[in-house]
């Protein structure tokens, strides 16, 4: 079990960390999204054809790891679709090695993209019902019956009043997405461009 001491010292500046970083996280996803569907690549393509695999590496690792720290050091139990979510993210890094160390390039960021967006829609459903009613929720049964005793209303972060887990799961999932379609596109048009 966990301490409780270590809990009330350090959960409180780790979410307020996590915050940030989604916050930022979120913020590149906006700047890559333009980038990306507004302006073609012009400004991101060279950038994401090479540093795609260590970023895509680093995330989806540091949200392992972050999640493992929640769930096996602190004693926090997910829930049924906070598993979900790490059925999406916990793969990606042998996905994401594998595919760095054949040069995938073409095929990889297709298995990716789908696998991020299964994500981020269950994250995102996840945060819509955790600001339902509890009236509302009441009716809609989002947890699988698996026995565990973990709510899926269960907030164990809100910082800044709106940043819970499956929001930091969403932008998560929502980034590595437009990471996979940005590096997916510049290998097309590489291809492209040779063949001319």
């Amino acid at each position: 079990m966990y301490n409780t001491a270590m809990l009330i010292l350090y959960i409180p500046t780790i979410n307020f960390i996590l915050a940030l970083g989604a916050v930022a996280l979120f913020l590149v996803t906006i700047a890559l999204c333009i980038d990306a569907f507004f302006c073609r690549g012009v400004y991101f393509e060279t950038y994401i054809r090479k540093y795609a695999f260590p970023v895509i590496t680093a995330v989806t690792a540091g949200s392992v790891v972050m999640t493992l720290v929640y769930s096996e050091y602190f004693g926090f139990v997910p829930c049924s679709l906070c598993w979900l979510q790490r059925i999406a993210l916990y793969p990606q890094v042998l996905m994401t090695l594998i595919a760095w160390r054949v040069e995938d390039r073409m095929y990889y960021p297709l298995y990716g993209m789908g696998i991020a967006l299964f994500g981020f829609v269950v994250a995102a459903y996840h945060y819509v019902y955790q600001h339902l009613p509890k009236e509302v929720r009441e009716s809609v049964a989002p947890c699988l019956l698996d026995g565990s005793n973990a709510d899926c209303a269960d907030k164990i972060m809100s910082v800044f009043g709106f940043i819970t887990f499956p929001l930091l799961s969403a932008v998560t999932f929502l980034f590595l997405a437009v990471v996979y379609f940005s590096l997916f596109r510049a290998e097309k048009n590489k291809a492209y461009s040779t063949q001319q």
